[in-house]
């Protein structure tokens, strides 16, 4: 039986096999000799539910949200974006466990 407490259970296992890979991006990130124009740094998840993928990128911003690029003017700063974790899967299914889920996800819109 589908339940959402093992769909939580799956994406969890599914990202943890990411952990090191996104760990080492941002070590390498905060390594960056960030631009003075930058105040804050914003990490943004990208969910494609029809494929089960799921991406990070790092926004630099200032503090009125607004991102910050570089443009050229100086070489030797970043500013911009970046990505943390590209595309992967965060949940796997084979036909018949595709087919529960969404009748699960339709009972789950129902009520």
């Amino acid at each position: 039986m589908f339940t959402v407490e093992n769909y939580i259970d799956s994406i969890k296992i599914h990202l943890e096999k990411q952990s090191g890979l996104v760990e080492d991006q941002l070590q390498k990130i905060f390594s960056y000799p960030f631009s003075k124009d930058i105040e804050v740094l914003d990490f943004t998840a990208f969910i494609e539910p029809t494929r089960f993928e799921l991406s990070v990128i790092m926004f630099s911003m200032d503090k009125e949200a607004n991102e910050v690029f570089n443009e050229g003017n100086d070489s030797t700063v970043f500013a911009g974006s970046e990505d943390v974790l590209q595309e992967v899967e965060y949940h796997q299914m084979n036909d018949s466990q595709l087919e529960v889920f969404l009748s699960f996800m339709s009972k789950m819109k129902k009520s």
